[in-house]
């Protein structure tokens, strides 16, 4: 018959051994100390000055020393004045104290409990912050939430896509916004396959803003669309002739459809409305020259803006600027300006065009 018990080392009383009760108390005494197992620490290297009876520590230090001096991984009572050494076994679990954390030993170290959970399979419920319940069992109360991508440094590809899937068309996936618990909006696949956009008011009426054909793309919308709901509808083409006004070497000209003069009041044009003025192209008769140039700038009143291109040398009659962009003002004028270097030949006719977007 072996003298202990093969998993927690508790002494067995012999059948005739005399003194029973000392091994009967100190099989109690090992029970005491590893039943339930909470120790107060386990960042100390060295025993406490004044312990009480039945502290209990683990030694987590790789050199213990004093009482301690190699028990390194091992758990230490304090007993009817003396430290008594016990060798825990791979599995066995300690509640730290002071950390308020459970420890499992690994069968060569303690690691934190939390730090052993890779994978939480078929929970019926989750609730964080706060409770979750049959008809939301998985629920969350907090302020902010990240998910991020894993990296491929890390195993992963880089990607993050949110999948979100429902049974069949005529069922309901969607993101409902709420203010109060009552809902104000909703987005998503809403009893067919087609993306819609829906707003209320109190919870109860609900309104359609938007739908997107999934077959086509196209988009409707279900109230009427006027130029103050939406800042930019179409874009409208301004082209023109600047006629047969020619500009000379070295000049500075400015002009709009039919017109070239020599200041910007002589020529320039009202918007009309506030729009966005972009995609500036000319076209000229010929080129201006080896070495030379035409450099095209829209103004607005006097001031040359972002919008600008240059036709340089013999073998180009023709430049745009797709670009950079200029807004104006309904009251704010526009004109073309030309700059021609000092060597350049005489250029008329010169084609352009814009691409104005209505701001309003």
């Amino acid at each position: 018959m072996a003298d202990a018990t093969p998993s927690l080392a508790l002494p067995l009383i012999a059948g005739g051994q005399a003194q029973k009760h000392v091994t009967h108390n100190e099989a109690l005494a090992l029970l005491d100390t590893l039943v339930q197992l909470t120790v107060l620490d386990k960042d100390r290297a060295a025993p406490p000055a004044n312990p009480a009876d039945g502290d209990r520590y683990l030694i987590a230090a790789g050199n213990p020393d004093g009482a301690w001096t190699g028990w390194s991984g091992r758990i230490a009572r304090f007993q009817d004045g003396a430290w008594l050494s016990l060798k825990p076994q791979a599995g066995w679990t300690a509640y730290v104290a002071d950390e308020a954390e459970p420890y499992l030993f690994t069968g060569s170290a303690w690691t934190p409990l939390r730090a052993t959970l890779t994978a939480l399979q078929n929970l019926s419920r989750l609730g964080i912050g706060t409770g979750a319940d049959a008809e939301n069992p998985f629920a969350a109360k907090l302020n902010k939430a990240l998910w991020t991508a894993l990296t491929t440094a890390e195993g992963g590809s880089g990607d993050l896509r949110y999948t979100l899937n429902k049974q069949a068309s005529g069922n309901v996936l969607s993101l409902l916004l709420q203010s109060g618990f009552s809902a104000r909006a909703e987005i998503g696949l809403t009893g067919d396959d087609e993306l819609r956009v829906k707003v209320s008011p109190n919870g109860g009426d609900w309104f359609e803003a938007l739908r997107i054909d999934r077959t086509t793309g196209r988009v409707a919308f279900s109230g009427r669309i006027t130029s103050a709901d939406v800042p930019v509808l179409t874009g409208q083409v301004i082209a023109g002739n600047s006629g047969p006004g020619a500009v000379a070497a070295g000049a500075t000209r400015y002009f709009t459809h039919a017109l070239v003069g020599g200041h910007q009041s002589e020529v320039y044009a009202a918007a009309g409305r506030r729009g966005r003025f972009r995609h500036l192209r000319v076209v000229t008769q010929g080129a201006p020259g080896a070495g030379e140039s035409w450099t095209f700038t829209l103004q607005n009143l006097v001031t040359d803006t972002a919008l600008t291109c240059t036709i340089s040398g013999a073998g180009s009659n023709q430049a745009a600027d797709l670009v950079n962009s200029a807004v104006f003002d309904a009251d704010q004028r526009w004109c073309l300006k030309m700059v021609s270097s000092s060597g350049a030949r005489p250029t008329t006719n010169i084609l352009f065009s814009l691409l104005f977007e209505g701001l309003d």
